[in-house]
């Protein structure tokens, strides 16, 4: 632990609590207390990092920043529990969605309150360890001691920082629901139209697998509108009305969500210089 590290303890040890605390520790941080509601889960994760197994209120007196990765629901009920002096102890919680507001209850009782909340996929815990490392952390935080100090756990995990403002965090958790949540929405819907003609499960998804994470690495090497491929950019009209038609036959919600999709994507399309005045029509 170097001095500008602060100890940090984590209440709620589901898959982002351990992931974090694990990450932590292998960092240099020390992890001051781990605490849930299952003894035995807390006692497992605490032999892992080093930590005291502590309730809520120890844990927040036994380091400078703690963590609460408890689900959203429970945030503010967790918050109520923690009743004892806090005065100027930093307390974070990790949801996407909820501000820092939520933790009004233990601002009032004078503790520095915040946000910190990795935009990652936590599937489970082993593939969180590996890929969490080099993610987006948005951060969100009044206190500047506090705003610095997970600036700094951001970037201990080679993380990049989106700084949120207040009222800022539903859009930003909006953002990347349509970006993570809906991609795989968007992959089932793709299957099942393949596996409608006859295609094989497995073939399906291997063709979506190959064709998604190139589509990411395009992204990634090109970026955003270059990464575009497909009928419109092209302006196949053809195309394009030959796959309404079939859709409109086969799957009209398909089609539906096919039209709404062409739409939005229609800005990218005039900005590689295409005009699209044929496909507004078509649609």
């Amino acid at each position: 632990m170097t001095p500008d590290q602060p100890s940090l303890s984590v209440i709620g040890l589901g898959k982002v609590g351990e992931t974090l605390a694990r990450l932590y520790h292998q960092q240099g941080y020390r992890i001051a207390a781990v605490s849930s509601r299952t003894t035995e889960r807390a006692a497992a994760v605490a032999v892992l990092v080093g930590a005291d197994v502590r309730d809520p209120v120890g844990a927040v007196t036994a380091a400078d920043i703690t963590l609460l990765t408890v689900p959203d629901d429970a945030i503010a009920s967790v918050a109520n529990t923690i009743t004892d002096d806090i005065e100027g102890r930093y307390i974070v919680h990790t949801s996407g969605a909820l501000d820092a507001g939520v933790l009004d209850v233990l601002r009032q009782r004078g503790a520095h309150v915040g946000s910190f909340h990795p935009a990652y996929p936590f599937a489970d815990v082993e593939s969180a360890l590996k890929g969490l490392p080099g993610s987006a952390f948005a951060v969100e935080a009044e206190d500047e001691r506090l705003r610095g100090w997970l600036i700094g756990m951001a970037a201990a995990l080679n993380g990049v920082v989106m700084l949120i403002p207040p009222g800022g965090k539903a859009l930003y958790h909006a953002a990347l629901v349509i970006a993570s949540n809906y991609t795989v929405t968007l992959y089932a819907v793709a299957r099942d139209l393949l596996t409608g003609i006859g295609a094989d499960s497995a073939a399906a998804e291997q063709a979506l697998n190959a064709l998604v994470g190139g589509t990411v690495a395009n992204l990634r090497s090109v970026g955003i509108p270059a990464a575009l491929t497909g009928p419109l950019v092209r302006g196949d009209i053809g195309t394009i009305s030959a796959h309404l038609a079939a859709l409109d036959a086969a799957n009209p919600a398909a089609a539906a969500l096919y039209r709404q999709l062409a739409r939005a994507t229609l800005p990218l399309v005039k900005a590689r210089g295409k005009s699209v005045q044929e496909i507004e029509r078509l649609l």
